[in-house]
């Protein structure tokens, strides 16, 4: 199935345990699919992930709790 939904994503993210949240870079794209990858801290444990085409024309696939619909 194939997607082309306008989205902002946090990427380059660390959490920030004093304020309690994940800091990073916001940019927008467009998300053109959906997958399942390894966890960065398991690699045993499966997510889903989008599949977007950030304005500088790079594919990044971002976990779905960093991406946000326009």
């Amino acid at each position: 199935m194939k997607h082309n939904i306008p989205v902002e994503c946090l990427t380059d993210r660390s959490w920030n345990s004093r304020t309690r949240i994940w800091e990073g870079t916001t940019v927008t794209g467009t998300l053109i699919d959906f997958t399942a990858e390894s966890a960065e801290d398991n690699w045993s444990k499966l997510i889903t992930v989008g599949v977007v085409l950030l304005e500088s024309n790079a594919i990044e696939s971002i976990p779905l709790e960093f991406i946000t619909t326009k």
